[in-house]
């Protein structure tokens, strides 16, 4: 199946789902390293969450978020093909968040 803008194999469909989840854990690591090292969290709804709840709850509530995203896509890839550009678009929003979390790190 071709799909528009580049997406057309599997294995340019395995790398965008590839890079979303791994970026995702990326930010988990490095969020919890910051965490740890006394930073503030960049992330203002998050930051409200675990001040409240706690670190735990926050990784709860992105692992249930991460599971309805990926939950869509094996519902919607077939049909709507621009599902691949959405997860895409999260991935290189997950690379700037774990290169703003490195950043403060550093």
């Amino acid at each position: 199946m071709v799909l528009p803008g580049g997406v057309s194999s599997r294995p340019s469909q395995a790398l965008i789902l590839a890079g979303f989840l791994g970026f995702q854990l990326l930010d988990s690591v490095t969020t919890h390293l910051g965490l740890a090292l006394q930073h503030p969290e960049l992330n203002r709804l998050m930051a409200t969450l675990i001040s409240t709840q706690g670190e735990l709850s926050a990784y709860a509530v992105k692992g249930t978020a991460l599971a309805v995203l990926l939950a869509i896509l094996m519902l919607l890839y077939r049909r709507k093909p621009w599902v691949w550009h959405a997860y895409r678009v999260g991935a290189w929003l997950s690379a700037a968040a774990v290169i703003a979390n490195v950043l403060q790190l550093l």
